[in-house]
């Protein structure tokens, strides 16, 4: 729809715009299948899908069935996409949810009969949901994008942190994969990518130590691959010093209400607006943390059900009182009416100051909405009937550029969304020791790929990818800086360097592989079928 056109309400009143709203949701989740339930491993999946995935889902089509204009961009990482079109893990969902309706059906907490029925209701509800779409969310969404309220793009193909990967042949790795799979799954290319952890860097960028590297700038992956589009995080735009010496983090002084060319490539950068995206997502100040909603770390012994509000975020669980759907829904009300008022003042002042039609964009984890923050659904929801009469349009990347120009660059340095806007929580003194085991891997990996080009069993090379592209998945270091599941991490980040180093030595040495432990690998890591070594270029 464009922008002209937004200007027209229903009943032919022509509405004055100053500007437009870009939400993005980042959805992605480490690869999990038979790598462990709980605490770590296949339920963060279930997790998701039932707290998040689920109810956003149903809020898009309510939202639609009744007559509300709104688009939302959702980034589906390959590898989270391939764990919601997986039969295993589909059942996995389908035994989860039982098995918690089964629990709440006996719970003994001492709360309510109608807060333990309110919860089973809801249990059952989405249940009956997953199954009535035949457990197809993707499906769901594309649907969606076909019919104008979802922009879908994709990302790296396992999240892998692309700046501090080794070989450039892995980076080409990660984009491509992830454009193929969208490609397939969504049929369409995607024109906008997610860059893992926002994480960026140029091509002149500098390394601990002083030492100045050459290497294609991350924008020039994409560049290669046709992208439009992708989004930065907010710091390097505004005035930004980096906190290494050994990072160039020299930035000007950009506007966060534009988009901007990355250096001398045609792919656009979209700034995200860190101040109003932490009014969202921070526990201390943002609304999350309101006494009124549901406190997410104290669960019932009995079916894990979550029959508490926040009440006092300083206070000891055993003073925590019982939730009240009904204060925590006239809550996220006043919540998204002051968000709303809260963007529109923004673009308001931009407007004021440029004359120009700004935009906003809005990046947050897919999972804050529902499993962390239980309302968040509603406040997406809320904030869509909100901003239906503001002078306001809603849009994604694409919509953008094909209605405007952006003729404005910016010329960057290394940063990433993480703390404090650089690499820290992938490379610091808690982790640095797996890069130089993932640059080994990397290195001996396409050795292997070349030199098994013409092996009559293609499976070697096949699975010995998928390893390379699971070993490089952001995820090990983030959940071992953030304490999140170290030992887990850990245990993941050693089995998949293992997996590489063995199959690629079976490769280069010309020995046979053990055929129950490849199939093994088969079944565990089964994603990215179209996997083939003609993807490497291999020289």
């Amino acid at each position: 729809m464009l922008y002209e056109e937004r200007k027209v309400r229903n009943n032919g009143e022509v509405v004055f715009l100053i500007g437009h709203v870009n939400i993005v949701l980042h959805t992605h989740l480490p690869w999990v299948k038979k790598a462990g339930k709980w605490p770590f491993g296949e339920e963060w999946l279930y997790q998701a899908i039932f707290d998040s995935y689920i109810p956003l889902t149903q809020t898009f089509l309510q939202l639609r069935d009744q007559g509300y204009s709104f688009k939302f961009t959702m980034n589906i990482t390959p590898v989270l996409g391939e764990m919601l079109l997986d039969e295993y893990l589909q059942q996995g969902f389908v035994d989860y949810a039982k098995e918690f309706i089964k629990s709440l059906e006996t719970d003994k907490t001492d709360v309510s009969e109608d807060l333990k029925h309110y919860w089973l209701d809801l249990a059952k509800t989405r249940l009956n949901f997953f199954e009535s779409i035949e457990r197809d969310l993707p499906g769901i969404w594309e649907e969606l994008q076909d019919q104008g309220y979802l922009t879908l793009i994709t990302s790296g193909a396992t999240h892998g942190f692309l700046p501090l990967l080794g070989r450039d042949e892995t980076i080409d790795l990660q984009v491509k994969t992830g454009i193929l799979f969208h490609n397939g799954t969504f049929g369409k290319k995607p024109r906008g990518f997610w860059l893992p952890e926002c994480a960026y860097r140029p091509r002149t960028y500098h390394v601990a130590g002083g030492a100045v590297v050459l290497r294609p700038g991350i924008e020039e992956f994409l560049d290669k691959y046709g992208i439009d589009y992708t989004f930065l995080d907010s710091k390097p735009f505004e005035n930004y010093v980096s906190p290494e010496p050994w990072m160039t983090g020299k930035s000007g002084q950009y506007n966060l209400f534009q988009a901007y060319r990355l250096n001398n490539s045609n792919v656009v950068g979209f700034p995200r607006h860190d101040l109003l995206c932490s009014q969202v997502w921070s526990a201390d100040f943002g609304y999350p943390g309101d006494g009124s909603y549901m406190e997410f770390h104290k669960r019932s012994s009995y079916s894990g059900a979550r029959f508490w509000k926040i009440t006092n975020k300083n206070i000891d669980f055993k003073d925590k009182q019982p939730y009240d759907p009904l204060a925590a829904l006239k809550t996220v009300g006043g919540h998204a009416h002051h968000y709303a008022s809260r963007i529109v003042g923004e673009l308001a002042d931009y407007y004021s100051e440029s004359r120009k039609e700004g935009i906003v964009t809005l990046t947050f984890d897919t999972e804050l909405f529902g499993h962390w923050w239980f309302e968040g659904p509603k406040f997406l929801e809320f904030l869509v009937k909100e901003l239906a009469e503001a002078p306001v349009g809603w849009t994604s990347g694409e919509d953008y550029l094909d209605n405007y120009s952006v003729d404005a660059r910016c010329f960057l340095g290394e940063t990433s969304w993480g703390e404090g806007g650089h690499y820290r929580v992938w490379f610091n003194p808690d982790v640095e020791w797996m890069w130089p085991q993932i640059y080994e891997a990397e290195n001996i990996a396409y050795r292997a790929l070349k030199a098994g080009k013409n092996v009559a069993d293609d499976r070697l090379l096949k699975q010995l990818m998928r390893e390379v592209l699971l070993l490089t998945a952001s995820d090990w270091q983030f959940l071992i800086t953030t304490g999140g599941a170290v030992d887990y991490a850990k245990e993941r980040f050693a089995f998949h360097l293992a997996n590489v180093m063995d199959l690629a030595s079976a490769i280069l040495n010309k020995e046979p592989f053990d055929e129950e432990r490849l199939m093994d690998l088969q079944d565990r890591d089964s994603l990215f079928y179209f996997l083939s070594p003609e993807l490497v270029d291999l020289g």
